[in-house]
């Protein structure tokens, strides 16, 4: 093993294995010690509250428990690496979902998100969540707190969970849209996870009136208006933290663009993409963002930070989310005896702490920054693509690609035959071979998948031929592939871009260019969306490629293609 010291320095030693994946299984073990000792589930909640807080805060044990009893938690406590915030966590999605009847998956919210917001706000402030869920986003935060929530059992779900981390807040049972015009501007802080989505949209024209981004609208997203009701509810110079779709920073759609401006209009702080999957243990597989945003109208241009994350400190993709460690030459990595916690959030507040001393931006957290600058994402309001603010466009990964271009480089367009599209007419009783992203095993394509013209899916919309190149508009890993058989009956799905070379040199520095770690960080970049980012047909036909390639490399590439082709 490997410990991690103060000084940053690694030293191997000896250590017992961590079993991480027992993280997820803590409250199980806990709850069926208590089941074993005969202990009614009715009683077990208020045990394990009481051994937290003796354990945590060293309060006084209030219940009844036997000390052999009370030395086999506290020694189930002591073996792993939850802090009092996450354990409690852990202890409420349990024994709330059985107490309440409720299932709480669907209200999830990592803990560590809420930290990083509680710890940038000043404390001792007033602060609300007007979509509170379970009201995770603001159980870290030592001021005067306030949720609403239009349901009453969510409601009751913030109450009981207060109740656990011992913490006050006001709640009430409100619907913040339709309620537009209480106690606005009465907040120093707002923090807003609302439900998103074109399914959940507001046709009420009298209350769409009532909003900026509803007027004279026939119908608007709640999620579109709750953020306009974010800014409403702070006071001037208020700040709010604000969860939305990577969607509403990108689409070209009249909606997002209308948010995008409005957004603008005041000054935003900060544009932090958060991990896939963040939200995976509410049902959701939405890409997201956090935005931070001061209500202070702003005319000038103004510097905007940036940072994508990668990791907040739980594996994201299983179910109960257990901790994600650092890790190095495949051991962890210890500080204290105990080891770190994978969490990108912690690096981040730092570099938010520099560029808020920097930028000189008032009502938050404000330390005296002793160290010289330091190497952060910035952008330019100036700078924006068509206010674009997805900002995966605007990173130095990026950046620095699209900046160290040289002469050698055109723009994909200039090789393509332009305004070539593949349409055709199907003709039913023809036999067509198919091309989704299923055929194509990168560079290479199924010429086995034939359909008749009947069963063809709506998707097919392209007809291909003799190298024709296409690639996946679908951000991540990309799939592509040159048309090698010269047939007249080779179609495939919209989701390819058909890039149609002028002749057959174009076509080997476009397909040279597609294998690329470059293309592909430039086509991810310009990818936008929430579930199934995307790059448009003009973007990729825009992006530069080299024509400094390797030319007879690539060629014998094709023609090895060629040969495997023919064999399949």
């Amino acid at each position: 093993m490997l410990v991690y010291t103060s000084k940053l320095i690694y030293l191997p030693i000896k250590m017992e294995k961590i079993e991480v994946k027992k993280n997820n299984f803590i409250v199980d073990d806990i709850n069926q010690l208590l089941h074993n000792e005969g202990i009614e589930f009715t009683q077990r909640l208020d045990i394990v509250i009481n051994l937290i807080n003796y354990k945590y805060s060293g309060v006084e044990i209030s219940c009844k428990i036997d000390n052999c009893l009370k030395n086999k938690i506290i020694d189930i406590f002591e073996t792993f690496t939850f802090d009092k915030s996450e354990l409690i966590q852990k202890i409420f999605m349990f024994y709330g979902s059985k107490t309440l009847k409720i299932e709480l998956n669907q209200f999830y919210t990592p803990i560590t998100i809420g930290r990083f917001i509680n710890n940038l706000c000043i404390p001792k402030k007033k602060i609300i969540d007007p979509a509170c869920g379970t009201g995770d986003l603001l159980v870290n935060y030592d001021g005067d707190i306030h949720l609403w929530d239009v349901s009453p059992n969510v409601i009751n779900i913030c109450k009981f969970n207060y109740n656990l981390n011992n913490k006050e807040c006001n709640t009430e049972c409100i619907n913040s849209i339709k309620t537009y015009d209480r106690e606005n501007g009465a907040y120093d802080y707002c923090c807003l996870n609302p439900p998103f989505g074109s399914s959940t949209t507001i046709t009420d024209k009298d209350l769409l009136n009532k909003y900026n981004l509803g007027r004279n609208k026939k119908k608007e997203e709640i999620g579109i208006l709750f953020i306009e009701r974010t800014m409403k509810l702070l006071k001037d110079d208020g700040i709010a933290f604000i969860i939305l779709p990577n969607g509403y920073l990108g689409n070209s759609t009249k909606n997002t663009k209308h948010l995008r401006s409005y957004l603008l209009s005041y000054r935003i702080i900060s544009i932090i993409e958060l991990p896939n999957n963040t939200f995976y243990r509410s049902g959701t597989g939405v890409s997201t963002s956090m935005i931070i945003i001061q209500k202070r109208k702003m005319k000038a241009p103004y510097n905007i930070f940036i940072k994508k994350i990668n990791n907040i400190g739980y594996v994201l993709n299983k179910k109960n989310t257990p901790y994600k460690y650092k890790t190095f030459n495949g051991n962890y990595i210890f500080k204290e005896g105990k080891p770190i916690i994978d969490n990108d959030l912690e690096d981040c507040f730092n570099e938010m702490l520099w560029f808020i001393h920097n930028e000189k931006i008032n009502k938050l957290l404000h330390v005296s920054h002793r160290h010289k600058k330091i190497d952060i994402d910035i952008v330019n309001t100036d700078n924006l693509d068509d206010n674009i603010l997805d900002i995966n466009r605007y990173l130095s990964i990026y950046t620095n690609v699209i900046n160290d271009i040289s002469n050698n480089y055109m723009k994909i367009k200039n090789y393509i035959i332009p305004k070539e599209t593949g349409k055709f007419n199907i003709i039913t009783d023809k036999e067509y071979m198919y091309l989704d992203i299923k055929q194509i095993t990168t560079p290479i394509y199924n010429k086995n998948n034939m359909i008749y013209g009947y069963d063809l899916p709506g998707r097919a919309k392209i007809m291909l031929r003799k190298n024709d190149i296409i690639v996946s508009k679908l951000k991540g890993k990309i799939s592509f592939t040159i048309i090698l058989n010269d047939a007249d009956n080779i179609v495939c799905t919209n989701g390819f871009v058909l890039l149609r070379p002028k002749d057959y040199k174009s076509a080997i520095i476009i397909f040279a260019n597609l294998f690329s770690d470059e293309f592909k960080i430039k086509h991810n970049a310009l990818c936008t969306g929430s579930i199934m980012a995307s790059i448009l047909e003009k973007n990729i036909k825009n992006i530069s490629i080299n024509n400094n390639i390797n030319f007879s490399k690539y060629e014998n590439v094709v023609n090895a293609l060629i040969t495997i082709n023919d064999e399949l």
